[in-house]
């Protein structure tokens, strides 16, 4: 049988990281396509905003009058924040771990390349470090703590700008205190987020919600499937929609929230209770700004003699921030503090 040490693993360098994992990360992702992604922030960056300029026409008058006066520019800081993914594989276990994938991928066994055995790690490791990502991004919050604690999140940074909000006690009818999601609740929340978001946001066209998993399905069984129009409930049913949607806006649905929340409840801002997981968000594209660097991402591959593992390190750099509190609306259970 094969033994694996240190030198029989294929190098894994900066550069395999960014186009097998990060670049993914960042640009490859559906919900990502709506963010204004700055792969370059090295730092901290601050981004130059121009209010709109209303208020300054007068009624004509012989004589001279004052100019409006006031600010009309603002800043937005980012600062993003180093984080490290380290995975760990057992000396006696990756060899098995490596020859399933190969199985699967129909590679043959008999005659590996280099190149498939790294695809195949780096396969395993952008696995976890995408599911940590995307979860921090969402809904980290820097008044919590371990892994959700070191940066305010996409709900966060609409909360720090004051963007329109509601709550489970703001809905057309109220969601009880610390219960799952109600039937019927779904549309109450897509409905209210459209009845409380700004014109310029109505206006700005390209909308998305984001929503989570116990929102869409509700909204999918409650008033799509249940459609007074029979023929088109039942085709609900049976067929699926390809693409939910309300109002013609598309709804991108983020089942990751229902697991996070439920298993971090105690870290996330606005929830209390694990059975909390719904929540939702109506913004435009470019409206967040997610910022990373890539030239300060790294990766480390070394095998540990001392506990019989090969570990991998990868570090990246990650911050976010709403450019305009009018460019998003969000409704969380709870007020968010």
């Amino acid at each position: 049988m094969a033994t694996y040490t240190s030198a029989s693993l294929p190098t894994v360098n900066k550069y395999d990281v960014d186009k097998y994992i990060l670049e993914p990360l960042f640009m490859g992702q559906e919900y990502m396509n709506y963010m204004d992604v700055m792969p370059n922030v090295s730092g901290t960056i601050v981004i130059d905003k121009f209010k709109a300029i209303g208020g300054i026409t007068n009624a004509f008058t012989a004589g001279s009058f004052s100019g409006e006066s006031g600010e009309i520019g603002e800043t937005i800081t980012i600062t993003p924040v180093r984080r490290e993914a380290e995975i760990a594989f057992g000396g006696d276990s990756l060899y098995n771990k490596i020859k399933g994938q190969l199985m699967k991928g129909g590679h043959d066994f008999d005659n590996v390349e280099g190149t498939v055995v790294k695809n195949i790690l780096l396969e395993m490791i952008g696995a976890g470090v995408k599911s940590d990502f995307n979860k921090h991004l969402w809904l980290s919050d820097t008044s919590a703590s371990g892994a959700f604690g070191d940066f305010d999140g996409l709900f966060d940074a609409a909360f720090a700008v004051t963007a329109n909000k509601l709550n489970r006690g703001t809905l057309a009818t109220e969601q009880p205190t610390d219960a799952a999601l109600v039937a019927g609740r779904g549309l109450d929340i897509l409905k209210g987020l459209y009845d409380i978001a700004s014109p310029e946001l109505l206006e700005a066209g390209n909308h998305v919600y984001f929503v989570s998993g116990d929102v869409a399905d509700d909204y999918m069984a409650t008033n799509l499937e249940s459609s007074n129009f029979a023929a088109a409930g039942y085709g609900a049913m049976v067929n699926g929609v390809p693409q939910l949607t309300y109002r013609g806006i598309p709804i991108i649905v983020r089942r990751d929230w229902d697991v996070a929340i439920a298993a971090n409840v105690a870290n996330i801002n606005g929830a209390s209770t694990a059975a909390e997981t719904h929540r939702a968000m109506l913004t435009t594209k470019d409206a967040f700004v997610v910022a990373t660097d890539f030239d300060m991402n790294s990766v480390e591959q070394w095998y540990s003699n001392d506990n019989k593992e090969y570990r991998f390190r990868v570090a990246y750099s990650v911050g976010c921030a709403l450019k305009d509190a009018k460019l998003a609306a969000y409704y969380t259970p709870d007020n968010m503090a």
